[in-house]
């Protein structure tokens, strides 16, 4: 995409002072945001997402809406302000929310996602959504140059779940990560390497358990990859799975028409704690 319209990545800023003030996008739970984050002065949230465990230390502009992509809501406060984006940024745009959506495939998809998308493929003159979104995607499943440990983290995000038992109140901490593609075939080749990527990854970042989930884009279909015997049960229990019936030689578990980690996958789980 940044290819497309001729825009280098913007530059990271690790090392911001103390009190800076910042922007949260695209998430609001301080286990998927910067490092360090109660340094700096949240100024902006903007997100698509349930909201999570945000304190401020003053107040701040907050917005929060259920839509399936953040770019819709950036377009609807150009919008607000009376302003248009320019075309190069109007063309991310179009890719954010397709790729947010599944081209609105989605179950988060909504309709004014529909009609953000309609007015920024007329700024970006893209005239064939379809073939757009064909592009993207394949683009997008092309990861023949991923390690092991890219492919896994690269939509990646970390989540607490509470659970009760008889002593009291628990977190369990999930990394929840979705590897979007047209060609899962290609995925599961790798499967045997990306399970002992997970345990890697799970020892590195503290967590109890770590969900890989393959979609496939275009079947609107998706397979968990297994793991240890208590996260596969979890997941047999959180998606009402039959155990005998669903596992495919002892790697992936057919979780069905399954695509969406923020309504879908993370409601399952939720649900399964707090029954």
């Amino acid at each position: 995409m940044l290819n497309l319209v001729n825009i280098n990545p913007p530059d990271l800023c690790p090392n911001l002072a103390d009190n800076h003030p910042i922007a949260l996008l695209d998430h609001n739970e301080s286990g998927q945001s910067i490092a360090d984050l109660h340094r700096y002065q949240i100024r902006y949230v903007i997100d698509h997402h349930k909201l999570g465990d945000l304190t401020t230390f003053e107040p701040a502009y907050i917005r929060l809406q259920p839509v399936g992509s953040t770019c819709t809501l950036l377009f609807l406060m150009y919008q607000e302000l009376g302003l248009l984006p320019p075309k190069h940024f109007a063309t991310l745009m179009t890719g954010a929310i397709i790729s947010d959506t599944l081209n609105l495939n989605s179950p988060t998809a909504t309709h004014t996602d529909k009609t953000v998308l309609q007015k920024l493929c007329e700024i970006a003159d893209i005239t064939d959504v379809s073939d757009f979104a064909k592009q993207l995607f394949n683009a997008k499943s092309d990861v023949s140059h991923l390690t092991s440990e890219q492919l896994l983290t690269t939509d990646y995000k970390h989540f607490t779940f509470i659970t009760k038992n008889d002593i009291g109140y628990h977190n369990k901490k999930w990394g929840i990560s979705c590897i979007e593609t047209v060609n899962p075939e290609q995925i599961f080749e790798r499967i045997t390497d990306l399970q002992a990527t997970i345990n890697n990854v799970k020892q590195q970042d503290h967590l109890d358990f770590l969900l890989v989930v393959i979609v496939d884009i275009l079947q609107q279909q998706s397979w968990a990859i297994c793991t240890d015997d208590e996260q596969n049960h979890i997941i047999y229990q959180s998606f009402n799975l039959n155990k005998t019936q669903n596992n495919l030689h002892q790697q992936v578990i057919n979780l069905g028409q399954i695509v969406s980690r923020k309504k879908q996958i993370v409601p399952a789980l939720e649900r399964f704690y707090q029954g």
